[in-house]
This record gives C-alpha cells, sequence and structure tokens, in this order.
C-alpha cells in the first residue's frame, strides 16, 4: 500500500535515475565530441611525409594530428621556453623547459618542433601538431634572414615536449570512475524508483511496529518540525527526517544510542577561518548530522536529552572507540540504562 514515506523514496528515486540519464547523456555528447581525439590517441602516432604535412591546411581541424616525422636535417633556432617558478606570487626561480628546432624536410620545407631540454637535436620526431602561436610566429620571425625564408615554414608546429596520450589516459581513468559511479548509484537509484520498499529507511520502517500508522505520524510532524538543520535534517518529535531534494530518510528519535556536538575549525592558509557546527545523533539503523547555528545545535542536543534521557551525550574517545568496536556492547549499556530508568520511574 502507498505510504507517505514511499512517496517520499519514489519521488527522489526519480530524481536521482533522471540526474544520472542527464549526466550519462553529456558525457557521451562530450565524449563524441573528441572522436578525433580518441581516434588519433589509439591509432597514432601516424607517420606523415612532407606531402602529407603540406596537405594540412588547419592544423585546428586536421584529422591526424599525432603524428611521426622524420626530416633530413635538424637545425637549432636558439628559442628557447622559460618556465618561471613561483610560490605565493612571489618569484622563485627559472629554468628553460624546452626548446625550438627546425626540421627540414626532402621537399625543402621547414617544420618548427618544440623538443625537449633533453632530446637535444634529431631528425625523428613524434608529437602533437599545432598552430603556431603569435609569441612563437614573433621570434621566429624577427630575424631578418628567417624573415626571408617564412614561405617554407609550415603554418603549425610539432610538439614533442607535452605528451598527446596523457590527457586521454586521465581521461579514461574518469570515465572508469563515472561508470562505476553511474552502475553503482545509478542502478540504486533505479532499482528504488522500481520497487521503493528497497530503500534502506523502508527497510527499517518495516521493522518498527506499525508501518502505516508510523508513515502518517512522520508525514504530520515533518509538516511542523521542532527544529531544522541546514543540510536537510528535521527534529520531528519522535522522528529525525531528512529530505533533500535527491535524498530522503527517517529514525526514531527513541532510537537515540548516542549523541554529541560535532564542532569543525575551517582554516584557510593556516589561517582560521570560522567554525561549523552540528548535533551528532547515533540511532539503531543510522545516523543523522544535524548541522545549524551552535545555538540551535545545543538546543537540539538538550531536546533529545530530555526525551531519550537513557542514551549517552557528549564525545569521549573511549566512548568512540566503545561505540565503534563493540556496537553490541554499547547497545546492551543503553537498554540496561532505559530499563532502570524506566523501573525508577514506575516505582517513584
Amino acid at each position: 500500500m502507498d505510504t507517505w514515506i514511499l512517496r517520499m523514496v519514489h519521488q527522489r528515486a526519480q530524481r536521482r535515475v533522471a540526474a544520472w540519464g542527464v549526466a550519462i547523456a553529456l558525457v557521451a555528447l562530450f565524449t563524441y565530441g573528441q572522436s578525433r581525439y580518441l581516434k588519433n590517441f589509439f591509432g597514432g602516432p601516424y607517420a606523415l611525409s612532407a606531402a602529407d604535412l603540406a596537405a594540412i591546411g588547419d592544423a585546428d581541424t586536421a584529422p591526424r594530428p599525432f603524428a611521426r616525422v622524420t626530416g633530413t636535417k635538424a637545425i637549432d633556432t636558439g628559442i628557447q621556453q622559460i618556465t618561471v617558478e613561483k610560490r605565493n606570487g612571489v618569484e622563485v626561480g627559472q629554468h628553460v623547459s624546452a626548446n625550438y628546432f627546425v626540421l627540414l624536410m626532402d621537399d625543402d620545407r621547414l617544420l618548427v618542433v618544440k623538443g625537449t631540454t633533453s632530446s637535444g637535436l634529431h631528425t625523428s620526431v613524434e608529437g602533437e601538431i599545432k598552430r603556431i602561436p603569435t609569441d612563437l610566429n614573433v621570434q621566429l620571425f624577427e630575424d631578418p634572414e628567417t624573415k626571408a625564408e617564412w614561405q617554407r615554414f609550415y603554418t603549425f608546429y610539432l610538439d614533442e615536449e607535452e605528451s598527446f596520450r596523457e590527457p586521454g589516459y586521465v581521461g579514461l581513468v574518469f570515465l572508469a570512475v563515472f561508470v562505476v559511479l553511474a552502475a553503482w548509484q545509478g542502478g540504486r537509484a533505479f532499482k528504488q524508483l522500481r520497487d521503493p520498499s528497497a530503500h534502506p529507511a523502508v527497510q527499517r520502517v518495516y521493522k518498527w511496529s506499525d508501518p502505516m500508522g508510523t508513515a502518517v505520524a512522520a508525514e504530520r510532524a515533518c509538516a511542523s518540525p521542532n527544529f531544522k538543520g541546514k543540510n536537510g535534517w528535521l527534529v520531528a518529535d519522535p522522528f529525525l527526517i531528512r529530505r533533500t531534494f535527491f535524498s530522503f530518510d527517517i529514525l526514531r528519535l527513541s532510537d537515540l544510542l548516542w549523541a554529541f556536538k560535532k564542532v569543525t575549525q575551517h582554516r584557510v592558509n593556516f589561517i582560521p577561518a570560522g567554525k561549523t557546527h552540528a548535533a551528532q545523533l547515533h540511532c539503531y539503523g543510522g545516523g543523522a548530522e544535524i548541522q545549524a547555528d551552535e545555538a540551535t545545535v545545543d538546543s537540539i542536543l538538550r531536546f533529545a536529552g530530555q526525551r531519550t534521557p537513557w542514551a549517552v551525550f557528549g564525545y569521549d574517545k573511549e566512548v568512540e572507540a566503545l561505540f565503534k568496536n563493540d556496537a553490541a556492547g554499547f547497545c546492551r549499556a543503553v537498554e540496561q540504562r532505559k530499563r532502570a530508568q524506566s523501573a525508577a520511574a514506575a516505582t517513584a
């Protein structure tokens, strides 16, 4: 039977499935747009002759930019790429990161090559064909003797210094991660869309008595919560409910085991830049981190202490170690406190 909780879960599953669908479509479109690069990544480098180079009109649209070219002679231009090293905006050093030389082809044309500092002059080169930038063009032809030969130069150069395949390897790693996430989270959302009862929150509610009554009470409580967090969590007695655009969760305040105030100090360049506060509440079946201003966090913890005085309040490393390493023992201790307090209240 349909309930408010099932509707909340179904609605958010729809949104997540739609979001993953859009993400997959965008990644597919981006990948399609990189078809020229991918073809060269897997098929290159292509051996290009002088005639092949002469046929290139625009380096930006050349079908085979990842090339291997062999010339007859390598000529040093004396032009170097200087990389300036900075730390906190202050120059701390310089070094030569690339050298430019000219490769004489067998048709008497000249190809500019950007080489690594360690490779020296050589006649067989491999790299990406790129349009000659304006600043390099100016440096090449500021010498009158070289300027007189400008017609012999190709309008592009071959970059040996930067790896053609490195961006592809990085992209493949990101694509692999995306595929794994899409299969995991997207598949999970699709499963919950088809069957909202598979959601962990619904499974948790089914273990409580009267799931139908719980759903009705939760909807009413959600309409007028006691406290609101900044991250979607609501304290809506007797529940802790989280409603964001993509997620939904529900816990019972009576299932509280341990609660404390979490304070996070933020720093920028080691300089304090403010704090954030949250009420950390650990219950049977899950937990809630309710982010709010400090006064609201304190109020939430006081409210929880009034409703569940048997729970453990306050942070302590020994309590944390017990909670992490012996959860069953922690729960038994809390249950004993609850029974003791109930017995004391009954005899009072």
